[in-house]
């Protein structure tokens, strides 16, 4: 869930490089640094030789956001609000493994230098429909203890100003509002809190005697990768996807590598592939430490589901809200043979993903 297409990998690579080819244009914030004359981040150099350069001049407005969290009454936020702050804008939605995994570090971050003048705004863009309900956002929020602020950027618009092109990004600025790092994905913790404390050394805050926080590890490598159960983008079922809205009758067979089979009745959706009947049922060839599931009930009522790994069954689980639900852990990391067996129908799966 890094990034949204192949291509936004090479582009990410071309961030890197600091140099784009005019196939990889991008628009928005991100668009301006691809853009910038060579040599140009050298000539920017902070005067107070920080070594981090001046990327862009200036941070984008927030537009579209519907809903606010964390602020002064639920007061919506301007890039004037921030300034003479040192901010991070983090682009992240709830059900994505790779956000998830950094959370301990936007919270640490928050905890450690919220009283320095450090402000981070969670931009929250989502990949499903239901991301975009506030409840469902305002649930996590709670549940995960964050008291940053959190903003809801439903149709993508704040994402657009920015061109932003991943979850998670990281977007760091300093008291000027110049934008002085950026950073996609997970990992470099220790990297991304050194620019802040750059940033807020920058302007006079004395951290000499307050030594950096211990954040969270990088994640593991995996064999199995993220993959997505809807119609849209189900490349990785072992069967060829009937068309949606459809309910279609299926036999269970077992997967090659990285793949995954249903069997019982199914109906699919761009998003999402439903589970119709009581002995539906899902199987999963993965190789990884942990397998998440993003899932749902389709009408709201608790359905309960049964895990099996390798014929053993493990245990079974309650969905009904629309989370991301670990499903099986696997010390050995090795790969094994994942089953569902739904004990009601209407239960929902939109994507796995690893760790």
């Amino acid at each position: 869930m890094i990034a949204l297409t192949v291509f936004g990998l090479l582009i990410l690579a071309a961030i890197v490089a600091s140099t784009f080819s005019k196939e990889a244009e991008l628009t928005g914030l991100l668009g301006q640094v691809a853009k910038a004359p060579t040599g140009m981040v050298n000539q920017m150099k902070d005067v107070n030789d920080s070594g981090l350069p001046v990327l862009a001049q200036a941070m984008p407005e927030f537009q579209g956001i519907t809903k606010w969290w964390n602020t002064a009454d639920g007061k919506a936020l301007t890039t004037a609000d921030l300034k003479g702050k040192v901010v991070l804008i983090d682009f992240w939605t709830y059900s994505c493994i790779n956000c998830v995994r950094t959370f301990p570090f936007i919270k640490a971050m928050h905890e450690r230098y919220a009283d320095k003048g450090l402000v981070i705004v969670g931009v929250h863009t989502p990949e499903f429909a239901f991301e975009a309900d506030p409840k469902n956002v305002e649930r996590e929020i709670a549940s995960n203890g964050f008291k940053h602020v959190v903003a809801l950027d439903p149709k993508y618009t704040t994402w657009n100003a920015y061109g932003n092109r991943y979850w998670p990004a990281g977007y760091f600025f300093d008291r000027q509002g110049r934008l002085r790092h950026t950073h996609f994905g997970e990992g470099a913790y220790d990297e991304n809190e050194e620019v802040i404390r750059k940033l807020l050394e920058e302007s006079g805050e004395d951290l000499a005697d307050m030594g950096p926080a211990v954040a969270s590890t990088d994640p593991r490598s995996i064999g199995t990768h993220e993959t997505y159960f809807g119609s849209a983008r189900s490349d990785a079922f072992s069967s060829a996807a009937p068309k949606d809205n459809v309910e279609t009758s299926f036999t269970l067979i077992n997967p090659k590598a990285d793949e995954w089979s249903a069997g019982g009745r199914w109906v699919f959706q761009t998003e999402y592939a439903q589970a119709n009947s009581i002995d539906a049922q899902f199987r999963f060839n993965v190789q990884a430490k942990k397998l998440h599931i993003v899932m749902e009930s389709a009408d709201g009522k608790d359905k309960m589901i049964e895990i099996f790994v390798d014929g053993k069954k493990t245990g079974e689980m309650k969905i009904n809200e629309s989370d991301i639900y670990t499903i099986a852990e696997f010390p050995d990391g090795g790969r094994h043979l994942v089953e569902i067996k739904m004990k009601e129908g209407g239960v929902r799966l939109y994507a796995a993903t690893f760790s």
